[in-house]
């Protein structure tokens, strides 16, 4: 029985190794095409900051030419603290007999964050800091993940088979029956 046990973990281990690099292939694959030719699905950065809430911060502040600058400039810092592995603004709180780890709202860094720059300024960051912490907790860096736009959440690798089934079917040419 124990032997049996052992070779379905291989199995599965296989299994998952296998779906594990159909889903890297499929992101590889996607990331050589044009939003245009992908309107359901992206390819997005799980960890990596939102720019738009510093752009639209800075577009208030700054002349058009030093907004972007600036904008890029408050956002690398924060990308910076998002990724130092000394940085853990996380507590453990219990979710229905499970513990979790949620965002500390009384982070100093966080609380400083949102009384200088913003509510939307602490959300993109408080995003990157969750999808890191759930994507890529030991490395804290971004990691691409197949996106379903239109659902707003992770989009399955079947999901990305059948849409990509269906464009080839509309790219072949159609036959003339005689």
């Amino acid at each position: 029985m124990e032997d049996e046990h052992q070779a379905l973990i291989t199995k599965e281990r296989m299994m998952n190794d296998e779906l594990q690099d159909a889903r890297k292939e499929a992101i590889r694959a996607l990331q050589g095409l044009s939003t245009h030719h992908l309107r359901k699905f992206q390819i997005k950065r799980m960890g990596q900051i939102d720019t738009k809430p510093f752009e639209a911060l800075f577009s208030k502040k700054c002349s058009s030419e030093d907004r972007h600058a600036e904008s890029l400039k408050l956002c690398s810092l924060w990308e910076e603290n998002v990724r130092s592995a000394n940085w853990h603004p996380f507590k453990r709180v219990e979710n229905r007999g499970r513990l979790i780890e949620i965002i500390d709202d009384n982070d100093e860094k966080l609380k400083q964050l949102r009384s200088e720059y913003g509510e939307d300024v602490y959300q993109a960051v408080t995003n990157a800091l969750m999808e890191l912490n759930e994507y890529n907790p030991s490395g804290r860096y971004p990691v691409s993940e197949l996106w379903d736009c239109q659902k707003g959440r992770k989009a399955s690798l079947k999901e990305i088979i059948e849409y990509i089934s269906n464009k080839l079917k509309t790219l072949q040419p159609k036959r003339k029956r005689s």
